[in-house]
Formats: C-alpha cells, sequence, structure tokens
C-alpha cells in the first residue's frame, strides 16, 4: 500500500472538517459582531452593509493572501501560516472593548471598518483564506481528488452557522457570550489549521513526485499550462458574476430592512440563501438547469420590478411576509444564475486560487459599489431596481444560450428568439419606470437613509403643505397657511399621548422636554414662552431639512421657547450629558420600520431615568407597522418600578393612526389617563431587552 493510500481517508476526513468549522466560524461572526456594535451606531441598516463590506474586502484579502502562500515552497508555506494562526490567537476574543465605542457625532462608516479591522480583522483574515487553502492541501494530499466538493462542504459550513444564529443562538446566549464561544471555537479551529498544514508538509516532503497544486514548471509542461489557462472573458466572468450576486444580496437587505426591521434574522435569510445557490452551483451540475432556472427567474424579476415600480392595480405585497417572499425569491433566482454560470466556467484544479481569488475580487467590487458607491451616487436606494434589471439581463442572455445549446433540435431557436425579444423588451420597459426619479423639493441620501421634502396643495384647508419622508414613511407634515401653520399633526395631534403630556405642560415655566428623533419637528407645536426642548437627531441633513422647510422649530423659538439640536445618536449623547430633569422624555424613533432597538433596552432606560424629574413622562411612539413594541415597554417599565398607561387613536382629518406608551410614576397623570385596549393585537410575554440580549424576531407581527 502507497503512503497516499494509508494517508487518504484521514486526512480527508480532517480536511472536510477544517472546510466545515471554518466555514461555520466565517459566517457565524457576521451576526455576533454586527450585533454587538449595532447599539453603538444608531441601529442603521447601513451598520449591516458596512459590515458586510468589511467581510468582503477580508473575504478578497484572505483569497490573495492563499493564492500568494500556494506558490512558496511547502516548509515556507507551513511556517508562515503557522505565524498568522498564532498572531490570530493574540487578538481573542473578538467582543470589542468599551474604548471602541463612538463618540456619536463622527462619520459612521470609516469608524465601523476601523473597529472591525481591530477586533475580527486577523481570525477573520484567516478563516477566509481556509477554503482554497484547504482544497489545495487536498489536490496535495489526495492525488487525483476533485477538491469542488470541499468548496460545497465549506458552504454548507456557512449555511449551518446562518440558520442556527437566529433560531438558537441569539434567542438563546447574550450576544457577549456569543463572542466567547466564537473565541473558543476559533481556538480549536486554529489548532487543527495548524496540525493539518505541517501533516500535509511532512507528506508531501516524504513523496519523491510532489503533487502540486499550481502545476508549476517542475511538475508541468508550457505546453499544458497554455493549453489549461482560461480565456480573458472567462477571467471577466469570474469577477463580473459574482459582483452582480453580491450586489443584488446587499440591495435586497438593505430594501428589507428600510421596509421591515433591523434584525438579524432580516441579515440571515438572504445570504443563507446566497450561500444555498454556491451549494447548488458548485456540488453537481444537475442541480443547475438553464433550461429550468433561466426563464422562471425572467418571470420572477420582471414581476417583483414590476409591481414596486409600474404602478400594476394588483397588489403583490399586501404585507411584510409577502414583501420579504417576493424580494427574497428575486435574490435567490438571481444569484443562482449568476453563481450557476459561474460553476460552469470553473477552471481545472490548477488554478483554483486565481478562480476563487477573482470570484471574491467581484463579491468585494459589488459590496463596494452598494455601500459605498451608491450612496454618493444616487439619493434614492437606486441600486435594487438597477440590480433587478441587470440580473434580468443576465437572465434573458441564459435563456439565450440555453436555445442555442439546444439548435439541433426544432425549439433551439425559437427558444433563444423568444428569450431575446421578451428579454429586451422587459429590459427596456422597466429600465425606463425603474430608474426615473420622481421631483421632490429636495431629496438626500447618506449612511441613515434617504430623506425627501414634498410639497402639494389641500383643497379643503386651502393651503399648500409640506411633508419630510424617511424611507416609505412619513416623519412630518406641516401645513403651510397662517391658520394651521403651528397646529400639530400627523402623530403629534393634541388627543394623542404625546399631545396629552405637553398638553399639561402649557402654563408650566421653565417645563423642559427632550425629544429623541427630530423628523420636521412637529412636537414644538407645544413649546410654550420659557420652555426648554431638546431635540436629539442622528441624522444631520434631518436637522437642515427640518430647519430649511418648516417653520415649527423657528415659530417656537418666536413664541420664547428655548429649541436646541444635539447632533448624534441620542443615546450617546444622553449617556455623556448631566442629568436634564425632563418633565416629559419622548421617543420618537420609532414610528419607521428600521428601528433603532438599542434605544428599547434595560441599560437605555436606566439612562432615561437619570434624566427625568421624579414626576416626569417616558412617551414611547409605537405606532408600527410590523413590529409590536408595547410589550417591551411594559417590561422596562417594570424593571424600572414604574407603571404605563396607553393612549391609542384614529386616523381624523390630518391625524393619523397613533399608539402611544407613556411611562411614568404620576399617579394624577396616570389617573387622568386610562389605558386604551388594543383591538386584534396578540398577548405577548417578551423577555427584558437588554443590550446583549434582544430579539425583534419575537415581537414581528404575523398577520
Amino acid at each position: 500500500m502507497s503512503l497516499f493510500s494509508a494517508f487518504r481517508l484521514p486526512v480527508a476526513f480532517l480536511l472536510g472538517t477544517l472546510s466545515l468549522l471554518s466555514a461555520f466560524l466565517l459566517f457565524q461572526v457576521q451576526p455576533v459582531i454586527s450585533k454587538f456594535i449595532l447599539p453603538w451606531f444608531g441601529g442603521s441598516p447601513g451598520v449591516w452593509t458596512t459590515c458586510m463590506v468589511f467581510f468582503q474586502i477580508v473575504l478578497f484579502a484572505g483569497y490573495t493572501y492563499a493564492h500568494l502562500l500556494t506558490k512558496l515552497r511547502p516548509r515556507t508555506q507551513a511556517l508562515v501560516h503557522s505565524g498568522l494562526l498564532l498572531a490570530a490567537l493574540v487578538v481573542l476574543p473578538i467582543a470589542p472593548g468599551e474604548g471602541w465605542k463612538p463618540a456619536g457625532d463622527e462619520e459612521p462608516a470609516g469608524r465601523i471598518l476601523l473597529l472591525l479591522l481591530g477586533t475580527v480583522g486577523l481570525p477573520y483574515f484567516i478563516l477566509s483564506s481556509t477554503s482554497p487553502l484547504a482544497q489545495v492541501w487536498f489536490t496535495r494530499a489526495v492525488p487525483g481528488g476533485t477538491p469542488w466538493r470541499l468548496y460545497a462542504l465549506s458552504n454548507i459550513g456557512s449555511l449551518l452557522a446562518l440558520l442556527s444564529y437566529p433560531f438558537f443562538f441569539e434567542p438563546l446566549l447574550e450576544v457577549t457570550v456569543q463572542t466567547w464561544l466564537w473565541s473558543g471555537a476559533f481556538v480549536l479551529f486554529a489548532a487543527l489549521s495548524a496540525t493539518l498544514v505541517w501533516k500535509v508538509t511532512r507528506s508531501v516532503s516524504s513523496t519523491e513526485k510532489v503533487p502540486s497544486a499550481t502545476h508549476d514548471a517542475e511538475a508541468t509542461s508550457l505546453s499544458t499550462l497554455v493549453e489549461n489557462a482560461p480565456p480573458w472573458w472567462h477571467r471577466l466572468l469570474w469577477v463580473a458574476l459574482p459582483a452582480l450576486a453580491s450586489v443584488m444580496l446587499l440591495a435586497t437587505t438593505n430594501h428589507v430592512c428600510q421596509d421591515v426591521a433591523v434584525v438579524p434574522f432580516m441579515w440571515v435569510v438572504p445570504l443563507s440563501l446566497y450561500l444555498l445557490t454556491f451549494i447548488l452551483c458548485f456540488e453537481h451540475e444537475r442541480w443547475y438547469l438553464r433550461g429550468l432556472w433561466a426563464p422562471l427567474a425572467m418571470a420572477v424579476l420582471f414581476i417583483t420590478a414590476g409591481e414596486k415600480h409600474l404602478g400594476w392595480d394588483v397588489d403583490l405585497t399586501p404585507n411584510y411576509l409577502a414583501e420579504i417572499v417576493w424580494c427574497f425569491s428575486a435574490m435567490f433566482l438571481a444569484c443562482l444564475l449568476c453563481h450557476g454560470e459561474l460553476a460552469r466556467l470553473k477552471p481545472s484544479p490548477s488554478r483554483l486560487t486565481e478562480f476563487y481569488l477573482l470570484m471574491s475580487a467581484g463579491g468585494a467590487l459589488g459590496g463596494l459599489l452598494v455601500s459605498l458607491v451608491a450612496p454618493r451616487v444616487f439619493v434614492t436606494y437606486m441600486e435594487w431596481p438597477l440590480a433587478l434589471l441587470a440580473s434580468l439581463f443576465v437572465a434573458t442572455i441564459t435563456l439565450a444560450v440555453a436555445g442555442v445549446r439546444l439548435s439541433r433540435r426544432w425549439v433551439g431557436f425559437p427558444l433563444a428568439g423568444v428569450a431575446a425579444v421578451l428579454g429586451s423588451l422587459g429590459v427596456g420597459f422597466l429600465a425606463e419606470k425603474t430608474t426615473k426619479v420622481e421631483p421632490r423639493l429636495e431629496r438626500v441620501r447618506n449612511f441613515y437613509g434617504t430623506v425627501h421634502v414634498d410639497e402639494d396643495y389641500d383643497t379643503g384647508l386651502e393651503n399648500e403643505y409640506r411633508t419630510l419622508t424617511h424611507g416609505g414613511i412619513v416623519h412630518g407634515m406641516q401645513n403651510l397657511g397662517d391658520l394651521y401653520r403651528q397646529e400639530p399633526v400627523t402623530y403629534y395631534g393634541r388627543h394623542t399621548g404625546i399631545g396629552r403630556a405637553l398638553g399639561r405642560l402649557a402654563d408650566q415655566k421653565g417645563a423642559k422636554v427632550g425629544i429623541v428623533g427630530l423628523g420636521a419637528g412637529t412636537a414644538a407645536c407645544y413649546a410654550q414662552n420659557a420652555h426648554d426642548f431638546r431635540f436629539y437627531e442622528i441624522n444631520p441633513d434631518v436637522v437642515r431639512l427640518a430647519r430649511k422647510h418648516f417653520t415649527y422649530l423657528s415659530d417656537a423659538e418666536k413664541r420664547g421657547a428655548t429649541v436646541t439640536t444635539v447632533i448624534g445618536d441620542a443615546r450617546l449623547m444622553l449617556e455623556r450629558e448631566p442629568s436634564q430633569q425632563f418633565d416629559v422624555l419622548l421617543l420618537d424613533a420609532f414610528s419607521g420600520d428600521a428601528i433603532p432597538m438599542h434605544l428599547l433596552t434595560r441599560e437605555a432606560f436606566q439612562i432615561y431615568h437619570r434624566h427625568m424629574k421624579p414626576d416626569g413622562i417616558i412617551v414611547v411612539h409605537v405606532t408600527n407597522s410590523y413590529l409590536i413594541l408595547a410589550p417591551v415597554v411594559v417590561k422596562q417599565a417594570e424593571a424600572m418600578g414604574w407603571k404605563t398607561t396607553r393612549v391609542i387613536t384614529v386616523q381624523m382629518g390630518d391625524d393619523d393612526d397613533t399608539d402611544y406608551m407613556l411611562v411614568t410614576q404620576n399617579t394624577a397623570f396616570l389617573n387622568a389617563t386610562p389605558a386604551d385596549e388594543p383591538v386584534d393585537e396578540p398577548t405577548l410575554d417578551v423577555p427584558l431587552w437588554t443590550d446583549r440580549y434582544h430579539n425583534l424576531f419575537q415581537i414581528l407581527m404575523t398577520d
């Protein structure tokens, strides 16, 4: 029996285990560290997108390292890789210390990238290089073996990591415990990796003819190298196809998080589907059938884009569940096409590190386009419809190619022709509709999302009015006529929860009010002479737009009130300030659907408590389309030893439906404000939310 025959089974098994474990850790750390730092950066969807860009860039760096490492002598490879493994162990555990916490008013994207680099950068870099290295080691240890299934196995590990997080790790463990468990598992990975690199090195050194993963000049003739060299357009597609898949992944995640919630579940599902397409396409060719997936992708992509942008009478997304299904289905099919065509272009094992290098470059390029380029080029989330259009174009080309491949059969050319005509018409028609930007009074986009101001005419009140919209949620409106300009509307009417809390301060000299979330500044309607209203707003563009296009703040100042605007994350700002002794503190950051959950934790309410007068009222605006927030607030009140009441109002004129939870020890106010009972709201018993344990999935509406 030869050395390799005796060596094959244990090494193949260990390499498979290493691939599985490294991939599990690689994708488990993404939601763990993102959730850990999410409260520090305002709970914005941009936090996850920025994290994903970091991970994709480091993945590219890891693949580059793997590609270069395989060009060294085996013993040198083992020394270099072992040294990096030891260095990665030094930075454990990965939990960021308080020193990484931002001040609250700096540019967040750069700070997030620096934090990730200093905490998980080196361990993630090592993990990123493991999949291609394990396949190289496999080709050396198992001559004639096929390494591509090892890649599919690593994607299975990644998928297990993602699916286990929202259903096991997140609901059962605090995020700090999660970081320690991950760090312990990384130690096991490092030990296994170091063992295997030296074992493979010794086995290669002991053989007369070394199987080389790179097929260098000592093992392969120049003619073979020329024969195996892929054409330039293959290399181009190795970058372009994964770049489009990456854009589709991040654009879809952004779109869903803006419309639903910034919750790990909404990160994990699209990323899991993305990985599933890798598994299907690289495990075996039988799973990717052009004739099946291409027309299905064309139909779903056209319907998804059309329903959103063509104004169809049929509403295919009546609730958030339908929205998620359509968006994720479109993303899955688009990624399946990209990765299926990519798998068809995979080279011989001798060029696998180059293949992975260019593939990871495409993924990083897609991430950079969505996270860094798009916010600076577009004033809306234009990358979502553009990604749909590009994916529809790829589906059209794929179906046309499938038809040409069937040209010997009578259906071939008609199929190609129909695909080309329908696809071209669809892409052209949708391009005209989806890329059209509606005129606005002003429109801006930054790390925290898109905001625009509109102006229209109200025929009933016979005056012009303006609205401020963040994403798809109206965050303020003002009638501009003299009779109604200073009257609170939308969520702030005098009969609402905030209206009742602030109305009692009308004749109180020196009343002090804090408002988390500025919007158009409508709450300033209640500010009277000698009142002090202090607004906290994380988005500097909202502050500018509120001053430029609305008069709520300036009118309050004309009435003799002091109006202060603090720019930065409200929680971080309040944490650093001395006690403000608020009579009322309004938490108005939850009417949008992507809520900053770090403002609803035990630690946050401890900060609020410090800033309140003994008889003060914390007013929490819990009106939300997808989330049942009232039980979370009740738990926080109980933990403080305070009581709650609830004010629910229905739409009337310019006043919208509202839902407010009021937390206070003011017995007189509680007696005068009996709690309203919600209609058709399920009774939920949620645990006390903390910075380290909270789960939005528990409070998602299911109807």
